[in-house]
C-alpha cells in the first residue's frame, strides 16, 4: 500500500546520513544528526524511525516525560529522511557487552601496562594534572594513560587481546571475532586487527578514568582528552567505547561507587556528584565521605535513585545549574524523582543540596577551602534566579505529585 503525502503536509530535511547504533530502539543525537526540537548535538535522543524525539532541554509542546526525564515529542511524519535507500539499510546487531569479570580484568591490566604515572608531565604534574585536582601520587596509580597514536594503541590492544585468550579461554572462543571484542573500547577493523579507541592520533595521551560498580570492579572507563586535543565546543570527557560502525560494544552510562554498599548501614549519608574523577578527589579531600557519581546530570537517574535509596543524600552537582536552565531542569528531575521514590516507599531518608560560591565543582570548592552549606529542597529552589528558577519550579510542581513506579521485590 502506498501513501501519498503532499508537500504542504511535510518538509524534507537533508541530514548527513551516517550509520548509527540504536539501543532499545533509541539513538543519541550528534553533530551530524541534531535534536529536531532544540537543534543541539548532545544530551537528546530519537527513535530509530525518526518519528519521536526525546529533548532534554525544551518541554513546551511535549506529549509527556520519558523514563530518563526527557520530554517526548511525536513528529507525526513531519520529518522525512532525504535518502530512503540509506535509511532502509539494516545495521548489524549490536555487540553484546562482556561479563563484568572480563571487563574488570581487562581494564585493570590496561592500567597496569599503561599507567598514568608513565605520562607524569602530561597527566600527573602541572596545570590540570591529577595532583592539581587534589589527588596524591598513590591514588594516581588507579588511573591509566591511553597512548596518543593509533599504532601504539593497536599494539596495546593486541597485548590485551592475548591476555583475554589466556585468562578467559572460554569467553575468547565464543565467536568468530577477536577475543577481546565485547569489552567497550576495543574493536576489530576490516583486516581483522584489534584496535583500541578511535582511529586518530592525538597530541597528548588520554587519561583513563575507571568507573567502579558496587563491588569495586571496573565496569567501564571514561577518557579525559588533553586541552591541546580539544576543538571549540568539544567535550573533554568521553566514554571508552567503540560501538557500531567500529564493531565494538557500547559502555552505556554506568554510575560509580567509591564504597561498597554492603559495608554501609542504611540511614547513613552519601554524596551524589557528577563524574568518577570528582568523586575520587572528594574522598581524597574528605576521607570519611561516601560518594556515588553519575557521568552527567541527565544520565542514569534511575540507577542513582536505587543506589542511594537506603541513605540520606547530599546532592553536590556542579554549580552550572545556576546559569544553565537545562542543567537546572535535569537536576530538579533527579531530586523530584528521588522524593517520589521516598514517598511511595514510605522511607525516612532525607535529601539536601550542597551549595557553594565561585567554583564549579565541589572538589574545587573544598580544595580552595571555601564555605560550603547544605540546604533543603525548597531553600535551594529559592536561591535560583531567572529562567533556571522557573525551570526548576515547573519540574518540581509537575513531578512531585506524579506517582513513582515501584520496583517489585522478591
Amino acid at each position: 500500500m502506498s501513501v501519498h503525502i503532499s508537500t504542504n503536509q511535510c518538509r524534507i530535511l537533508n541530514f548527513p546520513q551516517r550509520q548509527r547504533i540504536a539501543i532499545n530502539g533509541f539513538c543519541r543525537v550528534n553533530k551530524h544528526r541534531r535534536c529536531r526540537v532544540c537543534r543541539k548535538p548532545d544530551w537528546c535522543g530519537f527513535t530509530s524511525d525518526e518519528q519521536t524525539s526525546i529533548c532534554m532541554r525544551i518541554s513546551n509542546g511535549s506529549k509527556g516525560t520519558a523514563r530518563n526525564g526527557g520530554n517526548i515529542f511525536h513528529h507525526n511524519r513531519l520529518f522525512l529522511v532525504a535518502s530512503p535507500r540509506l535509511a532502509r539499510k539494516q545495521a548489524p546487531p549490536p555487540i553484546e557487552i562482556a561479563p563484568i569479570e572480563v571487563r574488570n580484568a581487562v581494564y585493570q591490566e590496561l592500567i597496569r601496562r599503561s599507567p598514568a604515572l608513565k605520562c607524569y608531565s602530561q597527566l600527573i604534574h602541572g596545570p590540570g594534572g591529577l595532583l592539581s585536582r587534589g589527588l596524591r601520587e598513590p591514588e594516581a596509580q588507579n588511573y591509566g594513560a591511553l597512548p596518543r597514536t593509533q599504532k601504539e594503541r593497536a599494539s596495546l590492544a593486541s597485548t590485551l587481546n592475548q591476555f583475554v585468550k589466556v585468562r578467559f579461554p572460554e569467553y575468547a572462543r565464543r565467536s568468530t571475532l577477536v577475543a577481546i571484542i565485547g569489552v567497550p573500547g576495543f574493536s576489530q577493523d576490516e583486516a581483522g586487527n584489534v584496535q583500541l579507541w578511535r582511529p586518530h592520533n592525538y597530541n597528548m595521551p588520554l587519561l583513563v578514568i575507571p568507573y567502579r560498580d558496587d563491588q569495586s570492579r571496573i565496569q567501564a572507563c571514561q577518557l579525559r582528552l588533553h586541552q591541546n586535543d580539544l576543538r571549540t565546543g568539544e567535550k573533554k570527557y568521553r566514554w571508552l567505547a567503540c560501538p557500531f560502525p567500529f564493531r565494538g560494544a557500547s559502555s552505556g552510562t554506568p554510575i560509580h561507587f567509591t564504597f561498597k554498599p554492603a559495608d554501609l548501614l542504611s540511614g547513613k549519608t552519601v554524596i551524589i556528584t557528577e563524574g568518577a574523577l570528582k568523586a575520587e578527589v572528594l574522598i581524597c579531600l574528605r576521607p570519611k565521605a561516601r560518594v556515588i557519581a553519575t557521568s552527567g546530570v541527565s544520565c542514569s537517574h534511575g540507577e542513582i535513585i536505587e543506589a542511594a535509596r537506603p541513605y540520606n543524600a547530599l546532592i553536590a552537582f556542579d554549580a552550572d545549574y545556576k546559569t544553565n536552565p537545562a542543567v537546572a531542569r535535569q537536576l530538579a528531575r533527579l531530586i523530584a524523582a528521588r522524593e517520589q521514590d521516598i514517598a511511595v516507599r514510605n522511607l525516612k531518608a532525607t535529601t539536601r543540596i550542597v551549595t557553594w560560591q565561585r567554583y564549579k565543582g565541589i572538589d574545587d570548592a573544598i580544595l580552595a577551602n571555601t564555605s560550603i552549606e547544605t540546604v533543603n529542597i525548597l531553600q535551594w529552589i529559592s536561591t535560583l534566579e531567572g529562567r533556571a528558577r522557573k525551570e526548576v519550579q515547573e519540574v518540581w510542581e509537575h513531578m512531585r505529585y506524579r506517582p513513582a513506579p515501584v520496583t517489585p521485590t522478591n
